[in-house]
């Protein structure tokens, strides 16, 4: 697995994914749902214009990674708190309970290399997450700093496109790997 190369993000946009099903009557438009298991990070990335030089590294970046063969850590930059803590949970948990200090919602953590976000604080010692967890977690660290995932493209294809200002243009979409 390789680290996304350090050249910034111009912009990128995150989503979380549920597998939820629902049926609506389209005589009464009473609805069931049914939550599935399935939760999944999804994003599209802009990296900013770049000349040739620095636009080569990202060229043999996403050439290594075959397609969706092989998998990369991406995080958001913006994403970083001085917040601290350890949890403890069972796979597909979506409460975590430990010891967690200036944890709010919103917040973003990284266990081992699955990101996660916090959606509910219950107490400094119980907290509520999305997606459910990767893996068993027992006084497992969560790292706040700069905390990142593991991706793999959305599509075996990239392209990029280069101006008649010789700029290198980058946008991709990846999928959590799970």
């Amino acid at each position: 697995m390789a680290a996304f190369p350090s050249v910034g993000i111009q912009s990128m946009t995150m989503r979380l994914r549920s597998a939820t099903a629902i049926s609506q009557s389209p005589f009464t438009y009473d609805q069931q749902t049914y939550q599935h298991q399935g939760v999944r990070w999804e994003a599209e990335v802009t990296l900013p214009p770049m000349k040739r030089a620095d636009a080569k590294q990202l060229e043999a970046f996403f050439a290594s990674l075959r397609g969706q063969a092989n998998t990369f850590t991406l995080g958001n930059p913006l994403h970083n708190t001085t917040a601290t803590g350890t949890g403890t949970g069972a796979v597909n948990a979506t409460t975590l309970t430990g010891s967690f200090t200036g944890a709010v919602a919103g917040d973003y953590f990284e266990i081992g290399s699955a990101l996660y976000i916090i959606t509910e604080v219950n107490s400094s010692s119980s907290i509520d997450i999305m997606p459910p967890l990767r893996a068993a977690a027992s006084s497992a660290p969560l790292d706040f700093t700069l905390p990142k995932g593991t991706w793999r493209l959305a599509t075996n294809e990239i392209g990029w496109s280069i101006n008649q200002a010789s700029l290198y243009g980058f946008t991709f979409a990846c999928v959590e790997a799970i």
